[in-house]
């Protein structure tokens, strides 16, 4: 019955808004409409208030259609909730520290005033309370034309606090109308008074969290309409949160105790980061089998190189990861509205900043689109010659035959020389030899090439060549260009080098070292002869 109420009634909200007041209109000419001007928005009436306990998500329905004007009044309304809210919170430790002070003292009389003090400032704010939220009420449910009194009923059953025990209902039956009460009479009624005065306090904090929830829908969209939130935003702030009373140790406990199994409180930041924690764990699954179906789609169908497709798997990655960490955050009931707009305020500073960082960008996309490398290459690119490990938008990973790993940022790379040393299959191996001049030249030719015809990783096709190349001034040089495997250039080049000094050593030829021949004179002056000393 009641879910039927509020459907009707926001039906009636979102579609014939102000029933009676379109009643009244219908009987006004439309000269005369366009004639009267707007209402002030100091005397806009609420609407949502007709029920303090609306769960937020009807609420946030409820206020996105209103102007600044309209919200502004709502705001207004549940700020005056949470305001006596807070009177009654400030109330019910005031009724606490009164109940301590009858407690310790020793003056009966004092400890009686002190009791009921607090029992008629704790009835007294009550009592403003009510009015309050029954004429807040009354009055959005006449602007919305619908009567809902059974939830009007409930709010003012949730909103008046358990009045406190009488003082005079405790006392002793035989002194019920006297003024003076034994000394254990006043004791029992300060400690029952205290902890009515503690249980109620629990109540109206998880009752003001509940409206400060509200007011925070109510805030949220005013801003985004342009409203000034700020003096709300700090109130909010100034009253939330529990206070506790060091010098009182029970207080504190019961204020703890209370907090955490409250709805509102301990219950409420359990279930949050349940659901922190949960999101986390669903992030990170979806990040997982996101990635690695967007791999198998670029390895099979789009056919990227394995550099591209990692840096485009793990950047997907990155930004599930960035996104679910955004909606655990809401989840904590953190507000990133704030944090977007910081990060969109200062985005053109950062941009400004980081122009390196974004010149790196640019150059690992055209790195990406060029494809002049992949991950296992070995690269000589920005000063350094190393297998490529991995790359993001801003630099490319090496690792050096010597087990280093180099950061290369990605504009040193694009703006510079690339050589893929392994890019292709097939290697030719570039070795030169030096004989000696008195060295049968031929026949360093045919053992050098029965070398490359017994090794087995040396490639028939193309054919290596071996011819002498220079006369230079120390040696006959003789190239040899044998054809490899890419993987196997390395070991051809060592082994064919060492089979070459092998074989020169048996057959008696030499490798000469750099040599000079060098010639000295000398004159003799007194006969005028000269001589010559010819070294090497």
């Amino acid at each position: 019955m009641r879910f039927t109420k509020l459907y009707l009634l926001l039906m009636t909200f979102c579609f014939v808004p102000g029933l009676s007041a379109l009643a009244q209109d219908t009987k006004k000419t439309e000269e005369t409409k366009q004639e009267q001007p707007s209402q002030p928005a100091k005397d806009l009436k609420p609407i949502t208030t007709f029920n303090t306990s609306i769960p937020l998500d009807q609420l946030k329905i409820m206020v996105r259609p209103l102007t600044k004007e309209e919200l502004q009044g709502e705001a207004k309304a549940w700020f005056e909730l949470l305001r006596n809210k807070a009177r009654q919170i400030a109330a019910a430790r005031l009724g606490v520290k009164k109940t301590n002070e009858a407690i310790s003292t020793s003056d009966e009389q004092e400890a009686v005033d002190s009791l009921r003090k607090a029992e008629m400032v704790q009835q007294t704010v009550d009592k403003i309370a009510k009015k309050t939220e029954a004429q807040l009420t009354k009055q959005a449910q006449e602007n919305l034309g619908v009567d809902f009194t059974d939830n009007a009923t409930k709010s003012d059953e949730s909103l008046i606090a358990q009045k406190p025990v009488s003082l005079e209902s405790k006392s002793n039956e035989k002194t019920k109308t006297a003024d003076v009460v034994t000394d254990e009479t006043t004791a029992q009624s300060a400690e029952v008074m205290k902890q009515q005065f503690l249980d109620n306090l629990m109540k109206l904090q998880d009752e003001r969290t509940a409206l400060s929830d509200r007011l925070g829908v109510v805030l949220t969209s005013l801003a985004l309409k342009g409203g000034d939130v700020e003096t709300y935003q700090k109130y909010i702030t100034a009253v939330s949160g529990i206070e506790l009373d060091t010098s009182d140790a029970s207080t504190s406990w019961a204020g703890i105790k209370g907090w955490v199994v409250s709805k509102e409180g301990g219950q409420r930041w359990l279930w949050n980061v349940f659901r922190f924690v949960f999101i986390l764990l669903m992030t990170w699954l979806t990040a997982k089998i996101g990635s690695a179906v967007v791999s198998w789609l670029l390895e099979r169908k789009v056919r990227l190189t394995q550099l591209a497709e990692n840096l485009i798997s793990g950047t997907i990655k990155n930004v599930i990861f960035l996104i679910g960490f955004a909606v655990a955050l809401a989840a904590l009931e953190v507000d990133m509205t704030p944090v977007l707009a910081a990060i969109g305020a200062t985005g053109l500073v950062v941009g400004l900043a980081l122009q390196g960082t974004l010149s790196n960008l640019a150059s690992g996309l055209m790195i990406l689109i060029n494809r002049p490398f992949d991950v296992g290459d070995v690269v000589t690119a920005g000063g350094v010659t190393g297998t490529v490990r991995q790359m993001n938008l801003v630099s490319t990973t090496f690792r050096t035959f010597d087990n280093q790993t180099i950061h290369v940022p990605n504009n040193s790379i694009w703006n510079n020389v690339i050589t893929n040393i392994t890019a292709n299959k097939v290697r030719r191996v570039d070795l030169e030899f030096g004989i000696g001049y008195a060295d049968d030249f031929e026949q360093a030719e045919n053992i050098i090439k029965e070398i490359l015809e017994d090794h087995e990783l040396v490639l028939k096709d193309p054919a290596a060549v071996v011819v002498v190349h220079a006369l230079t001034d120390s040696s006959v040089n003789i190239v040899c260009r044998p054809w490899a495997k890419t993987t196997d250039w390395w070991e051809v080049k060592t082994t064919v080098t060492r089979e070459v000094k092998r074989r020169f050593d048996l057959a008696g030829i030499s490798i000469p070292f750099p040599q000079q021949d060098i010639h000295v004179y000398s004159v003799d002056g007194t006969n005028g002869t000269s001589s010559a000393l010819t070294g090497r």
